[in-house]
């Protein structure tokens, strides 16, 4: 393929939706999550990590964090949330369905952040096609995940479902 194949080829996975780039897919559910879901009417964005490229020309220790740090405008909680996209579920070696929502590095790391900033970190989880358009979103508390979770999990863990979907 040529070099103008592949660019136009990226270019079109990215404005469909369809990118396969983990930091685009991760972005976009990014904008989502804090558009659509942590509304500026009922949540102010304390803190949010830099984005891919800007850590890239220089790291950012703070990048470790969780991508948000919410407050809640009613009671005044802060929370962390951390966001996590995926396709589907696979199924594991058992031939259970699973889906998986990060390493368990990074749970350990989401977990160590809970700890010393005495402030709950959650998983905000989306399933589906299109980052910009999840079919369901879950809020997973890291006290109490696993690194991949079963059907029955995600199904106690969710908040928002699309409309559209059946």
């Amino acid at each position: 393929m040529s070099l103008f194949g592949e660019l136009f080829g990226e270019l079109f996975e990215d404005l469909t939706g369809k990118s396969k780039r983990p930091e685009i897919k991760g972005s976009r559910f990014e904008k989502f999550i804090s558009e659509e879901i942590f509304i500026d009417k009922l949540f102010d964005l304390v803190e949010m990590t830099r984005d891919f490229d800007s850590n890239s020309e220089r790291f950012e220790e703070r990048s470790m964090n969780p991508d948000f740090r919410f407050r809640d405008k009613r009671t005044g909680e802060e929370f962390w949330i951390e966001a996590k996209y995926r396709i589907g579920l696979f199924r594991n070696k058992n031939g259970q369905f699973v889906c998986e929502i990060c390493k368990s590095w990074q749970l350990d790391r989401y977990k160590e952040v809970e700890k010393s900033s005495k402030k709950k970190v959650y998983i905000c989880l989306g399933i589906g096609e299109d980052p910009r358009f999840p079919e369901t979103i879950h809020l997973i508390p890291v006290s109490n995940a696993y690194p991949q979770l079963f059907q029955s999990r995600l199904k106690e863990t969710l908040i928002w479902k699309d409309p559209a979907t059946k």
